[in-house]
């Protein structure tokens, strides 16, 4: 923060160089960041070049090209680089980098949102200056100075719009003596591309032919009021504040800060203007008071009637019951408190059948007196203290199945191509029918006339919130009342609160029934949760649940109980807080995000609270419901200690068992150099007159008594129930390269030609004089097993987490039968031999160092191969 608010003289990103230089032992760090808008790293901080600091930039191919460069990114965006010169110790370097980034990014998202803020505030100086200015100059000159001020522009320019083009009107940071042309056409290529934008435009490294000033870039928006161009604010050459920034120039930022401004200007420009007009309409009003007299009059009446309507509304919204709001507003249309219609007829559209269905119609019938009916109707409404309490309670009472509602209860009109009806469900239009408009439209109306028996009536839609679901005619037939354009007006108001207030009904309705059966799902959801939770709480197996970062998200009782660790201090921490014994197990986890499988490990040994355990382990993607993206990562962690513990006893009784089985062969290995010992000492015996003969005798029993070592050295190395093994890191390459050495000689006596393909990265953690012996073994048996001019081909690759090494020999392959019993003890396939070597590195492998060894017979000769783990392991709990 101090190095972007102070900029380059507060040497901050010098001393994060030194940090860096000190933390990676190097002898020299420069810091670059990256300025987008150019694609350039520019210098900001260096231990050994201050002088170029600020001042050099450099290409992202320039970076990329010096030795220990690194780049810093964040969420998929280029930050900066750190380019080291000799450096010794970059252990850590990976974990800084990475937090120099992160830090990097929210700084400069500081700075930003400390330069939004100052921006919001100038907008509230600039509402200030709105409510303060009683006319448009000083409105214009004050909005000018706060826009200049809030843009840290070095001039604001406001251009206004005539018939002819644009003017010049005024300017803060700029006078007229600046201006090269005071007047712009309209065709003129900058203002023209400003009007058409929605926005504006952000312009860099330009030049305006109207000013003398020198433009380095500039932003502009149109000010419109309604679809007309007021005129074209323009700010020129953004001035830089104090400290760093990776830009210094406008952009869209800037942009939208600046339409925000012109659009409350064009606000404030209304109001003047409105107030403006306003006393013009007030003088005139004045002038005008008595010719208007008549007019009140009508407006008190206006406002009576949506006195009524607000009445009725409010009526109609206490109901929840459907057809009682249909008797509330029919009442309210026909009461003579009310609206004082003779009758009204309700119909509902049914969209599947595409027609308008009679409900309700409301309405003395033929020979009653309407007077009489509406004075009892008074007579009750006294009763109650609004109208719409009266309406409410009138509607309860109400019997509407009179002898109207029997004539068109159920009744289909349809409404497409109908004169009427089609104009009021489709175009939403209030139709006002009178005996002209009846004799234009001719027999395509003589339905709606002939069932209403008037010449005259009102039809309304009922809108509800997108679209008209009923329709209302309304008739004077009795009182011959003509309707009033004033009627239209207010009808129209209650027609929309009627629409919306049945659609609040019917999809109140609907919605209640919906509740009921989402409560009822809920319900089932609930209980398959506490199922599901019930069941995997239970688990024999541990269940853990990682989000992308490696927090853990869920768990069960027994992961709780592996870990060592009640789950309320489990969930919602970092796996790596649950110790370093675990550490490594879940950072195979976090491999599944690249990965994108399942994953599998196997008897793994973890030195956990209750001690020595194995698990299998199974890592799995947490996918989303889409299935496109992993969020998580499942993991299940089988405790297999016991079977473990008794595969090892197994293991142990039956090589007791196969060394009892194989006695007799050890005997019989035994007994032959034995006996050649024997008899050529019985020879030498009777010899001892002639020393040649005897040397000769005693070179048989010095070979033999070798032999006799090697068997004995096998059988023991072979029986040993556990070796201390001593594990470092080393490449597995060099030391087959080793081995290839040793064995060269005797490879070319046989005529055999060695060769190697090796990978680039196959270091291990493993017990090197163990592995070499292995290494030995199978090069020795391929280069005996090879015919002349034969080949041997040796690889090693990387398969995961594990290194795999493969020896390949030409020849004839071993047979099904050979196969199977070739790492068993004592069989061997050649004239001399214990038949333990296959053995022995079958136990190396597997049983120390947790690998696995097999043997593969291709169409032209025998390949063996064995894997270990990269970062070592062991059985026997030797790691």
């Amino acid at each position: 923060m101090e190095f972007f608010e102070r900029g380059y003289e507060s040497h901050a990103m010098d001393r994060l160089a030194s940090m860096l230089c000190e933390e990676t032992q190097a002898e020299a760090c420069d810091v670059y960041l990256f300025e987008d808008y150019r694609s350039r790293f520019r210098l900001v901080g260096s231990t050994h070049r201050r002088e170029s600091v600020g001042q050099e930039k450099v290409s992202r191919d320039e970076i990329e090209g010096l030795k220990d460069s690194f780049l810093l990114e964040y969420e998929a965006r280029t930050i900066g680089a750190v380019v080291l010169r000799q450096p010794k110790k970059l252990e850590n370097l990976r974990g800084w980098l990475e937090e120099l980034s992160r830090t990097l990014w929210i700084a400069e998202k500081v700075v930003s949102l400390q330069e939004t803020v100052k921006k919001h505030q100038m907008l509230s100086e600039l509402t200030d200056v709105f409510y303060s200015s009683s006319d448009s100059v000083s409105l214009l000159k004050g909005t000018l100075a706060i826009m200049k001020k809030a843009l840290n522009a070095e001039a604001v320019l406001y251009f206004s719009k005539t018939e002819e083009g644009y003017i010049f009107k005024n300017a803060d940071g700029v006078d007229k003596g600046q201006l090269i042309y005071e007047k712009l056409p309209a065709n003129h290529s900058f203002v023209s591309k400003v009007e058409k934008s929605d926005q504006g435009v952000v312009m860099a490294k330009t030049q305006l032919d109207f000013l003398s000033i020198k433009v380095k870039s500039a932003v502009a928006s149109p000010a419109r009021l309604g679809e007309s161009v007021l005129g074209i604010f323009i700010a020129v050459n953004k001035v830089a504040p104090g400290g760093y920034r990776s830009r210094y120039s406008f952009e869209e930022t800037d942009l939208l800060s600046l339409s925000d401004m012109v659009k409350r200007y064009c606000l404030a420009y209304t109001r003047i203007e409105y107030q403006q007009d306003l006393k013009e309409q007030i003088e005139r009003l004045k002038l005008n008071t008595k010719e208007y007299e008549n007019l009140i009059q009508q407006q008190q009446e206006y406002l009576k009637k949506m006195d009524l309507t607000h009445s009725l509304s409010n009526a109609m919204r206490a109901s929840y019951d459907l057809v009682n709001v249909y008797k509330i507003l029919l009442l309210g249309l026909t009461s003579g408190r009310g609206f004082a219609f003779n009758r009204a007829l309700l119909l509902i559209r049914d969209r599947k059948t595409e027609t308008l269905v009679g409900k309700m119609w409301l309405g003395p019938e033929e020979g009653e007196d309407i007077e009489k009916i509406w004075k009892e109707a008074e007579r009750r409404a006294m009763i109650y203290g609004d109208f719409a309490q009266y309406l409410r309670e009138e509607a309860l009472m109400l019997d509407a199945k009179n002898g109207l509602t029997a004539r068109i209860e159920g009744r289909m009109f349809y409404y497409k191509d109908h004169p009427i009806l089609e104009r009021v469900v489709l175009r939403k239009r209030i139709i006002h029918v009178t005996p002209s408009l009846i004799e234009s439209f001719g027999a395509s109306v003589r339905d709606l006339a002939d069932l209403l028996g008037v010449d005259e009536f009102l039809v309304l839609p009922l809108v509800g919130r997108w679209d008209t679901i009923g329709v209302v005619i309304l008739d004077n037939k009795f009182t011959r009342k003509p309707i009033s354009d004033m009627d239209v007006e207010v009808l129209r108001i209650v027609a929309d609160s009627a629409g919306l207030a049945i659609e609040n009904v019917m999809n109140y309705e609907e919605l209640r029934k919906k509740t009921e059966s989402l409560e009822k799902q809920k319900n089932v959801i609930d209980y398959l949760h506490r199922f599901t939770e019930n069941i995997l709480q239970n688990l024999s197996t541990g269940v853990v649940v990682l989000d992308r970062n490696g927090r853990i998200l869920q768990c069960n009782r027994k992961f709780s109980h592996i870990v060592g660790l009640p789950q309320e201090r489990i969930v919602g921490e970092h796996y790596t807080e649950l110790g370093p014994a675990f550490q490594d197990l879940f950072e195979v986890a976090m491999t599944i995000l690249e990965r994108r499988e399942n994953i599998e490990l196997n008897e793994y040994r973890i030195e956990s609270a209750q001690g020595e355990i194995f698990l299998d382990v199974r890592y799995s993607p947490l996918w989303d419901p889409a299935n496109e993206s992993i969020t998580g990562i499942i993991v299940t962690l089988e405790d297999v200690t016991q079977r473990v513990k008794m595969e090892q006893e197994n293991k142990e009784r039956e090589k007791l068992a196969l060394l009892g089985e194989v006695a007799a062969r050890v005997a019989h290995e035994l007994r032959n150099p034995i006996t050649v010992i024997g008899g050529f000492i019985n020879r030498a015996k009777k010899n001892l007159s002639n020393p040649g003969t005897v040397e000769k005798y005693l070179d048989v029993i010095s070979k033999e008594v070798e032999n006799l070592e090697r068997i004995v050295t096998e059988i023991l190395e072979f029986s040993k129930p556990k070796s201390i093994l001593e594990f470092s890191e080393f490449d597995i390459n060099e030391l087959i390269q080793e081995v290839v050495y040793l064995m060269q000689e005797k490879a070319s006596r046989a005529n055999v030609i060695i060769e190697t393909k090796l990978s680039s990265a196959a270091k291990v953690v493993a017990d090197r004089t163990k592995l070499k012996r292995v290494l030995i073994n199978l090069v020795q048996n391929a280069v005996e097993a090879s015919p002349p001019n034969g080949k041997i081909v040796i690889k090693s690759f990387k398969e995961a987490e594990k290194v795999v090494v493969s020896v390949f020999n030409t020849g004839q392959p071993l047979s099904e039968n050979e196969l199977r019993k070739i790492f068993t003890p004592f069989y061997t396939t050649k004239t001399q031999g214990t038949g333990l070597g296959l053995p022995i590195c079958k136990k190396i492998i597997e049983d120390e160092h947790g690998g696995r060894i097999w043997a593969e017979p291709k169409s032209d000769g025998m390949e063996f191969l064995f894997e270990i783990p990269v970062k070592g392991g062991s059985k026997d709990g030797q790691d």
